[in-house]
């Protein structure tokens, strides 16, 4: 073995700082904090994300069935509904104009980490062509 014997290579573990050991226990303690981020802000922004997914498409068949306002604004409450996203009639606006219709959503989650409270806050739009192609 090109002239060192196994036996002459030895680890001396006394003269080790515990480098590796602080390191390893640091990077436990934030994948840990990481974890708990995950656990408590993953669902509302999976819903926020399905919710804009399932608005997009209501508001195209509202666009091609020609809805009015009213029945727009119920299905946006109805998919809210199914998401578990809680709005407000506030949270939600509808344009017209250009032969197009526009919903803007506008909302905010409270997301609790145990000493912080993060509001999430979550916009998006979706539009269609009035009428069908």
């Amino acid at each position: 073995m090109s002239g060192m014997d196994r036996s002459s290579r030895s680890f001396d573990l006394g003269s080790a700082e515990g480098k590796g050991v602080a390191g390893c226990f640091v990077f436990i303690v934030l994948l840990g904090i990481a974890a708990f981020v995950a656990i408590n802000a993953g669902p509302p922004y999976l819903a926020a994300k399905s919710f804009e997914a399932d608005l997009k498409t209501e508001v195209s068949r509202a666009g091609a069935r020609y809805w009015d306002n009213e029945s727009i604004i119920k299905s946006v409450f109805a998919v809210a509904r199914k998401n578990e996203v809680r709005i407000k009639a506030d949270n939600v606006r509808i344009e017209r104009y250009a032969g197009q219709v526009f919903v803007h959503v506008n909302y905010s989650v409270p997301i609790d980490l145990a000493l912080y409270e993060y509001v999430m806050r979550v916009s998006f739009k979706a539009s269609s062509y009035i009428g069908t192609l």
